[in-house]
């Protein structure tokens, strides 16, 4: 059965005053489905956004805050957003925090900002810019949780976020049944970017079947030589 906006306080009871965050996620789908048109953001039905696209947001924002043991984390950024999975889902379910939207496209780039101001959400900070370029400016090593939905070999995505953990920051990042076979092939990846793997937990059923979160840990700096320029991860990657 497809998941529906009343089922997301259910299975999320942890995220209080479901009041406030509710008409804050459906206000930012309607944004969306009325930008589609001139923005694509996203090939899901829009009758499955609750599930696919804002259960497994939150989702991926339960489990980060469960591994680190309830601590909300200060600063969150978010390489590639897209139309704001997870990270616009993740500024409004932490206010507190500020969460840095990634985005190379420069009509994305302009919604996510548009969509912000008309959510009324400070806490975001949108760069338009790609992920290496992110990496080798002011973010770099700004924070402590860092994600990507985007779908890439891990080694590439590695390179992507690491350079912008903070020291002892987790990188959080969904993938599929592959994961075992990518976290093989990204073992060079690993020592080259300063990461190390935490572990990784499922999305429950409810939400994803075939999704997992996989953890890294930022245990030494990122040499200044990575990022790569623009486009070498996916090419050569480590």
């Amino acid at each position: 059965m497809t998941l529906q906006w009343e089922g997301l306080p259910r299975l999320f009871p942890a995220f209080e005053s479901p009041e406030r965050w509710l008409p804050v996620l459906r206000e930012h789908a309607r944004l969306l489905a009325a930008a589609a048109p001139a923005v694509r953001v996203t090939s899901v039905p829009v009758e499955e956004w609750p599930g696919r696209h804002y259960g497994e947001a939150l989702e991926l924002l339960r489990l980060v805050l469960e591994r680190g043991d309830g601590r909300v984390p200060g600063s969150v950024i978010d390489v590639g957003s897209g139309g704001g999975f997870p990270g616009l889902v993740i500024a409004v379910l932490l206010p507190g925090a500020v969460v840095g939207l990634i985005e190379p496209l420069q009509k994305r780039a302009r919604l996510l900002k548009e969509m912000a101001a008309a959510l009324g959400l400070a806490n975001v900070q949108v760069a338009a810019c790609r992920g290496e370029d992110a990496g080798r400016g002011e973010l770099r090593g700004s924070a402590e949780v860092v994600t990507a939905r985007a779908v890439a070999p891990l080694r590439e995505l590695l390179e992507y976020t690491a350079p912008l953990a903070a020291a002892d920051g987790l990188i959080a990042l969904p993938k599929g049944s592959a994961l075992e076979r990518e976290l093989g092939d990204a073992e060079a990846a690993m020592e080259a970017l300063g990461v190390g793997v935490d572990g990784s937990a499922p999305m429950r059923a409810a939400i994803s079947e075939t999704l997992r979160i996989a953890f890294f840990r930022k245990t030494g700096a990122t040499p200044a030589r990575y990022p790569r320029r623009a486009g070498m991860a996916a090419k050569r990657p480590l």
